[in-house]
């Protein structure tokens, strides 16, 4: 027989001992699972630490030199650009000058011009005989149901005409009748009382028939009365209206055709208007074309866009911080960009503080004025030059502090 004391100090069997081992190396696995979640936890949390924004580049707009035609655009959007490098071929027609010199413009311009005064005089001349059109069927059928109106009226009038005769047998009945004994003065007077009832009737009828035939002959006219537009239809208004606008684009068709014949006069002979000098247009900024803004072939005058350019050799991000943060800011302080996508980490300093109004419409995205207090903060950014040479404009990131 064992004692307690022998039975406790007995040795454990060797599968005990592995099934122990086997538990210490589950809670060490499961503790390092929670170690490496908690680490990532942590590096994500720092990672996204960090302003919302974009890369931006700031815009060069290469303009028409004078007033002429782009002749050649040799870059579409998209295409790389350097500095210096020729985007196309800007022609001014030599006898331009002499056109406008006497209050003429371009004769392409001029003609594109009476094309659309003359686009707009046939909208206005359709939109007469919609309404002419409109108009007539309304004055048929007002006039029918006037008519008509008419035709009750006499009828009307017929009736007050009988009833006032009536009335008039009734008032001399009652006079035989009070002059014989068998009716009294009251009955008399009730009977005169009818008849000028009957007569009143007949009065209104009447006035009612006169108004109605005037009526008529204003809707055979094309007019319709009291209808609360100062007795005049609102479509004769309507045409009055078209007249007057019609009257004045021809005058303006007039002026404009004027001018054309006095350029087509002037850039003829021995200064024609096919002769033209050739200025090229080109790149000031290495970058690509952001936008094409004229059409090869098309006129444009002194000032105008032809090329809008990204600059690709500095970088932008702009951010919105609160009151607080913004007082611990300061222009050249430290920065870094990190792509949402592939997270490439890109340095930078703070250049502008407090942006706002005409400076956040002078990059390739417009920036939106901040709100709720906040200020908006720009830095520039520093690629490397194999990343600065993809021009990365638009990678969305934020900026961490």
């Amino acid at each position: 027989m064992q004692t307690l004391s022998q039975v406790k100090k007995a040795p454990r069997p060797w599968t005990t001992w592995l099934k122990r081992a086997g538990y210490r190396r589950q809670r060490l696995l499961i503790a390092g699972v929670l170690f490496v979640v908690f680490v990532g936890v942590a590096i994500r949390s720092i990672q996204g630490a960090g302003y919302e924004t974009m890369l931006v580049a700031e815009v060069s707009v290469v303009r028409a030199p004078v007033t002429g035609v782009a002749a050649v655009l040799s870059k579409d959007v998209g295409d790389s650009v350097t500095s210096g490098e020729q985007l196309g071929v800007f022609a001014v027609p030599i006898g331009l000058t002499a056109a406008m010199a006497s209050g003429s413009e371009d004769v392409g311009q001029l003609t594109a011009t009476l094309a659309s005064l003359d686009e707009r005089l046939a909208k206005l001349k359709a939109d007469e005989g919609s309404i002419t059109g409109d108009a007539s069927q309304y004055h048929k059928a007002l006039v029918k149901q006037i008519t008509a109106r008419g035709v009750e009226l006499q009828a009307d009038t017929a009736s007050a005409d009988s009833e006032v005769a009536l009335a008039g047998d009734q008032l001399d009945r009652s006079h035989v009748l009070f002059a014989k004994g068998f009716a009294t003065k009251a009955n008399v007077e009730s009977a005169e009382q009818a008849k000028l009832a009957a007569i009143a009737k007949r009065q209104g009828v009447i006035a009612r028939q006169q108004a109605n035939t005037v009526e008529e002959d204003a809707a055979r006219k094309g007019l319709a009365l009291g209808n609360g537009y100062s007795d005049v239809q609102y479509s004769t208004q309507r045409l009055s209206d078209l007249a007057l606008a019609q009257s004045t684009l021809r005058g303006e068709r007039d002026r404009v055709a004027g001018q054309i014949a006095a350029a087509k006069a002037l850039s003829s002979g021995s200064n024609p208007i096919s002769r033209t000098l050739q200025f090229p247009l080109r790149s000031g900024v290495n970058g690509r074309v952001w936008s094409r803004d004229t059409a090869p072939g098309e006129t444009a005058r002194e000032g105008d866009a032809i090329y809008t350019l990204a600059d690709c050799s500095s970088f932008f991000a702009y951010f919105a911080v609160g009151r607080r943060t913004y007082s611990q800011l300061s222009s050249g302080l430290p920065v870094t960009f990190v792509a949402n996508n592939g997270g490439q980490r890109w340095p930078g300093r703070i250049v502008n503080m407090g942006l706002s109004g005409a400076n956040l419409h002078r990059n390739t995205n417009n920036i939106a004025e901040p709100t709720n207090g906040d200020h908006l903060v720009g830095a520039r950014i520093t690629l490397p030059a194999g990343d600065q040479k993809k021009c990365p404009i638009g990678t969305a990131g934020r900026v961490v502090l």
